[in-house]
């Protein structure tokens, strides 16, 4: 998004500020741009063909994110219940990370072919289709766990002790439920 500055009574973006400091006395030409994340590298791209397609992004390696909070890892199942499993081999457990914009991701159980989502009511459930409901900020906590926020509904993905999910409204941060540490899903396909 490009941020519109007045001055003398005219709207001046960022980017002619920038190409007027570099090329004075040329128009500038507002570029499209764009930025992809892929193995650890971010690319901003500028240019006419500059776009972010999301369905050209390749999804992170499989993961299975183990919660700090009773060792489960998180499962969604093929009828669309999250909970939590201790199985290694379990495949419900195998999840797919996708970069959807920055510090936004979906989660996609890998086997149930289902995305986690938050509802209203904050409770988790394995939707089939990619709604609002299923974006999450992913975030890198001081302790080195990730915690993922519904984009919508402002809670925490969380489990409870004995591995079932803990409702959105009763989440909050600092919780012990609400840290997950990304694993490699290695051996398990």
């Amino acid at each position: 998004m490009i941020v519109k500055h007045k001055k003398k009574g005219l709207m001046i973006s960022k980017w002619d500020k920038l190409y007027a400091f570099i090329a004075p006395g040329k128009q500038a030409v507002t570029p499209n741009c764009a930025m992809t994340e892929g193995d650890g590298v971010t690319v901003l791209t500028f240019g006419p063909a500059a776009s972010l397609d999301l369905s050209r992004q390749e999804p992170r390696t499989l993961t299975r994110l183990y919660s700090q909070n009773g060792g489960y890892h998180l499962r969604i199942s093929a009828d669309g219940s999250v909970s939590g499993g201790r199985q290694e081999d379990d495949p419900y457990e195998i999840l797919r990370l996708k970069a959807v914009s920055v510090g936004v991701v979906v989660i996609k159980g890998e086997k149930a072919g289902r995305y986690l989502a938050m509802n209203n009511n904050g409770h988790l459930y394995g939707s089939p289709a990619l709604t609002d409901e299923c974006f999450f900020l992913e975030r890198y906590e001081e302790n080195h766990y990730n915690t993922y926020r519904s984009q919508k509904y402002d809670w925490h993905v969380a489990l409870k002790r004995d591995g079932r999910p803990k409702a959105g409204p009763d989440t909050s941060q600092g919780q012990k439920a609400i840290f997950f540490l990304p694993r490699p899903a290695t051996g398990n396909m």
